[in-house]
């Protein structure tokens, strides 16, 4: 081998490229189980042989493959290169439709990898909608401006272009008439809903798009938009709306059904991102035996397909059961860290994860962590607003200062909040933590008031610490 090395070393480049123009054809004629099994080795041969466009082909096919099995950085890298030969040829339609075709299937790529916030991951899809505008292709201008909504980060200005991007998905999903564009269309919308706080509105979106949702037909979806299933997104994100609007049982039957499918489907970034809401849901029900499961799966596949965003998830849970056991303070030390690094890859759920923590470091008795963490409106946070500000109260009912007045004001607000997003749960935590303060106070009949048709509106969940601790306050008050 080492004598061929060497051999092929001193070969000119004339002569190299010879060789591997004879290879390739060679494959191709006599080899097709090769392409078929390793597209990669003929795009590689076609490379060298400086047939770059013919490679570009056989590299989106690899790219592709390598996705389909979650082999992610490996299918980065056959896209990346595929893109780079094309760089230096002339720019015909034929060769921007090859590009088009590479970025668009990176994007998801790299958004499994490096998660929605960081750069990488906003730059084939830039790229993709300059070419889709070139070329005057409607489909591939709606999967650019899918991935362009995708990593634009909510709160502020931010806020209005995601907005922009949402209402042209909608308008190129009517003209083009397509159902599984308006499919994709929905899943933007119930995911800025979401995220912007609007529970009902968000949920109206997950009832559409699941009922023209088909696991089989649109199983290729994972690859194309947001690198992960439609149908497991409408479960888990829909299981958080539920929670949040006051029906904690059915939002762990969603989470769980998310779970399900994506192992049907048996995509790796799609089974992630359903323990991803299910280990949500479940830290808002209190589960801890149910978190820590979803917690050790996200790192554990996390770690073996390199997908660096699942693995801060992950950290994040399984920080916070560690913090609900005797390893406190290694349960701390893990959730600051991986609450710091998604804040440098991601934005999506940034604000529970940063309430997680401070909630954490309140009860530590860290009175200064936890003020730093409640006292700044993080971007995207309007959908857990009403939670920062029950924390900014608990931080003034039970810091150092103890200052009941501004407490008693930031529960208030919170419950006004909760009431406007029609969050019943959050409603009641609110609820329940200013009661906490009025019985102190000797205000028990006000406080059994307030907080009885909270608590009597619901129908399900008695099982959840929540709903426990407002009850056993209800018949303290009583």
């Amino acid at each position: 081998m080492l004598v061929q090395d060497t051999a092929y070393d001193t070969l000119l480049r004339g002569p190299r490229q010879v060789l591997h123009a004879r290879i390739a054809k060679a494959i191709r004629e006599q080899s097709p189980e090769i392409i078929e099994r390793s597209p990669e080795i003929l795009a590689h041969h076609l490379t060298a042989a400086g047939e770059l466009d013919s490679a570009a082909t056989y590299w989106l096919e690899a790219g592709r493959r390598a996705s389909g099995r979650s082999a992610n950085i490996e299918a980065a890298a056959h896209l990346a290169r595929g893109i780079a030969g094309l760089s230096g040829l002339t720019e015909t339609p034929e060769r921007l439709q090859q590009e088009l075709a590479l970025q668009l299937a990176l994007g998801p790529v790299l958004l499994s990898t490096r998660g929605y916030g960081v750069p990488e991951a906003r730059r084939p899809y830039r790229r993709a909608a300059e070419l889709a505008a070139r070329l005057g292709d409607d489909r591939a201008r709606f999967a650019a401006s899918w991935g362009l909504w995708i990593t634009t980060h909510g709160g502020g200005r931010e806020d209005e272009e995601r907005l922009r991007h949402l209402g042209g998905l909608v308008q190129i999903a009517d003209r083009v008439a397509d159902p599984e564009l308006s499919l994709q269309a929905h899943h933007s919308a119930w995911a800025t809903w979401i995220w912007g706080g609007e529970f009902v509105r968000s949920q109206d979106h997950v009832r559409q798009g699941i009922a023209l949702y088909d696991p089989d037909k649109h199983r290729h979806h994972a690859l194309l938009y947001g690198g992960h299933d439609p149908g497991v997104c409408g479960k888990g994100q829909g299981a958080v709306a539920l929670w949040a609007l006051g029906y904690p049982d059915q939002a762990a039957q969603s989470a769980q059904e998310g779970i399900v499918l994506a192992e049907r489907l048996r995509h790796v970034p799609s089974v992630l991102h359903s323990l991803w809401f299910t280990a949500a849901v479940c830290h808002l029900r209190q589960d801890l035996a149910t978190v820590r499961a979803c917690s050790d799966r996200l790192l554990t596949l996390g770690r073996e397909h390199g997908l660096k965003q699942y693995q801060a998830i992950g950290g994040i849970f399984h920080g916070w059961a560690l913090t609900q056991s005797a390893s406190g303070e290694e349960g701390l030390a893990e959730l600051r860290s991986c609450v710091g690094f998604y804040g440098e890859i991601g934005w999506t759920m940034l604000a529970l994860f940063r309430a997680i923590l401070a909630e954490v470091e309140l009860r530590a008795g860290n009175f200064e962590q936890a003020e730093a963490l409640v006292a700044t409106e993080e971007m995207g946070n309007r959908w857990w607003w009403a939670e920062f500000l029950r924390l900014r109260g608990e931080l003034h009912r039970n810091g150092p200062v103890g200052d009941r007045a501004a407490a008693e004001q930031s529960y208030r607000e919170a419950l006004a909040v909760a009431q406007g997003q029609q969050a019943k749960s959050l409603e009641l935590r609110a609820a329940t933590s200013l009661v906490r303060q009025w019985r102190d106070e000797g205000r028990r009949q006000e406080g059994h008031e307030l907080l009885a048709p909270v608590y009597g509106w619901f129908t399900e969940g008695f099982d959840t610490v929540d709903l426990k601790e407002a009850k056993a306050l209800l018949d303290q008050l009583e």
